[in-house]
């Protein structure tokens, strides 16, 4: 019988995608990244991040919430993630990074959860955050209380979001991370960028040394290539650096 898995709508990898922030551009924000081998967990993008941040929370509690998030899209999908999109919040660009799936899963990453905005469900899911968090201001309170598991509910309830009729955005098949991402290079399986060639040449303008060397075996590739342009370009990136 045939593999499921290997179903050309399903991917093996998840992508963490770049976009503006504070006055830099997604592009600049990617190669900071790159250099630092760190994601930064800046937004809680749960059901419950308006609890979050009226509750009085303390802001090292308030950061637990905080996740980076990733997309199982197939890479040759991407470009449509990246374009403009009615009623989206979040403006996100052609440029980020390729990990395999299971370098995130086994990290502790896991799919976001969508719940009908409609239903009693969701209703029930608040009324038990607030019970949970009844006279919690700081995270290590938390701890005392729920000492085996707090660690689990917080992850729990930064995965949960509701779709409705108007407001479905499943289709992006997000994953999310608590915390900060830190990786090292060898996590990473393919930068993603607009323009490979340019993006390269900020990448030796920037960085020096072993950090150049590194990133120098990387492949970039873009959202708008098709499936075979992407498999030559990472086939041909693989043998020149087992033969560097």
């Amino acid at each position: 019988m045939n593999d499921p898995r290997t179903r050309d709508d399903l991917s093996k990898f998840v992508v963490h995608l770049t976009r503006r922030h504070d006055g830099q551009s997604a592009r600049a924000n990617l190669l900071s990244i790159l250099d630092a081998k760190l994601i930064k967990a800046r937004n809680a993008h749960c059901l419950f991040k308006h609890d979050i941040a009226r509750l009085n929370f303390t802001e090292v509690l308030q950061r637990s919430f905080k996740t980076v998030c990733f997309t199982e899209t197939p890479l040759t999908q991407i470009a449509r993630l990246t374009a403009e999109i009615p009623g989206r919040q979040i403006q996100l660009e052609p440029y980020g990074i390729v990990f395999y799936k299971d370098t995130v899963l086994e990290r502790g990453g896991n799919p976001a959860i969508y719940i009908n905005g409609n239903s009693h469900l969701r209703d029930y899911l608040l009324k038990q955050f607030r019970q949970h968090f009844s006279g919690i201001r700081s995270l290590l309170r938390f701890k005392q209380r729920e000492r085996m598991y707090h660690e689990s509910i917080i992850q729990y309830y930064s995965l949960v979001n509701v779709i409705s009729s108007n407001h479905d955005f499943t289709w992006e098949r997000e994953w999310r991370f608590n915390g900060n991402f830190k990786f090292s290079y060898i996590d990473i399986v393919a930068v993603i960028a607009r323009n490979p060639e340019q993006f390269q040449r900020l990448c030796e303008e920037r960085f020096s040394g072993l950090k150049l060397d590194y990133i120098r075996g990387l492949s970039v590739i873009s959202p708008d290539w098709t499936y075979e342009d992407i498999v030559e370009t990472m086939s041909v990136q693989i043998w020149n650096n087992a033969n560097s």
